[in-house]
């Protein structure tokens, strides 16, 4: 099955005037701002240079499962005719406990006047996982005003025009900041492109800013996606072909492109049926008064006993998982029941 790997080497030596961006481009810029660039360059360098100095600074977050095919993309995008000259620019990254935010965002000039802008995806840390979950009860949270700053003031330069892009979190994040820009700025969106993004705890499919954007917004997710349809999703998703079992899919090195775009399929699975409205009940079972106190506890308790990664998480010991399950005590005891049959669905999936 040819992944985004197999669209570069057989794509790569047409440029960008030659065979314009497409859905695939994007979601290789949403892998490519998947690093850590912090120190590595100031004001704007080029993917091509920008990749040398990742290889020169020589560190690297062993902690991440998908490095090793993030590097072989940002390697071959480095020298490829497609990539190499585009322009990096505008580096934000922002961390805070006390915000319970993990935001970094980045914009790609593919011309003097087109521009990309992504919003990096949860990075695995049990701070950044928290903010997944801070969905639930906050809306907007600090994620959201980060972003929608971010991209307004993109969109204020003279001339140009903005693609919008973000994978799971990053596609929620490009979401709220497109629906929610300055209304004079939102005409120079150009599209937005998001992979596999959770929704919101808002129904924004009648909100005025969404209905101004909404044929401009491509939202994507795998036949067995789960994070893409938790809460409220406020577009159609496109459905594509990926490969692997349960959430090895939310995985983009995973899903089967074509010659221009996403290999398309009818509907979802089974177990994406079933897992995402397992998970959107159990949501839905807690008071929004409570939600805030159960999230903080239940994050308190992993971080207690040495869970500060979602790899810790997939890897321990399941019986401990459960014992730390049972320390909710914010949660019925129904709800921490269902919460193990989750969490045990999922690691299956993604263990097997």
């Amino acid at each position: 099955m040819d992944n985004v790997i197999t669209y570069i080497k057989f794509r790569g030596d047409l440029s960008l005037k030659q065979f314009p961006l497409n859905e695939i481009d994007a979601m290789i810029f949403t892998l490519i701002s998947g690093f850590d660039f912090e120190g590595l360059f100031e004001g704007k360098t080029t993917i091509s240079e920008l990749n040398k100095k990742y290889v020169e600074r020589n560190i690297h977050d062993t902690l991440d499962d998908e490095l090793e095919q993030k590097e072989d993309i940002l390697s071959m995008c480095a020298n490829s005719a497609r990539f190499k000259d585009v322009i990096v620019s505008d580096y934000l990254k922002e961390i805070s406990d006390e915000e319970e935010k993990t935001f970094y965002g980045m914009c790609f000039y593919i011309s003097k006047k087109e521009a990309v802008v992504t919003f990096r995806g949860t990075d695995g840390s049990l701070l950044s996982w928290k903010e997944n979950f801070v969905g639930i009860h906050t809306f907007p949270n600090a994620g959201h005003y980060t972003a929608l700053k971010y991209l307004n003031t993109i969109l204020k330069r003279r001339f140009l025009k903005v693609y919008v892009t973000g994978h799971s979190k990053g596609g929620n994040l490009a979401l709220y900041s497109s629906i929610f820009a300055d209304e004079r700025l939102k005409k120079k969106i150009k599209q937005v492109y998001v992979y596999d993004a959770p929704g919101f705890i808002d129904d924004l499919k009648e909100n005025l800013g969404f209905l101004q954007i909404k044929d401009r917004i491509k939202a994507f997710i795998p036949v067995n996606s789960i994070i893409g349809r938790l809460m409220i999703p406020p577009c159609e998703p496109i459905i594509v072909n990926a490969f692997g079992p349960g959430l090895y899919q939310h995985d983009v090195f995973n899903w089967e492109v074509s010659f221009n775009s996403l290999e398309r399929m009818v509907g979802t699975t089974e177990f994406s049926d079933d897992v995402s409205k397992q998970i959107n009940d159990w949501i839905d079972s807690i008071p929004m008064d409570e939600r805030k106190r159960v999230v903080d506890e239940f994050f308190g308790v992993f971080s207690k006993n040495g869970i500060n990664h979602i790899n810790d998480m997939l890897h321990v010991d399941f019986k401990k998982v459960i014992s730390l399950i049972k320390c909710l005590t914010s949660l019925s005891s129904e709800n921490r029941e269902l919460l193990g049959l989750i969490i045990k669905q999922i690691r299956n999936a993604k263990n097997s």
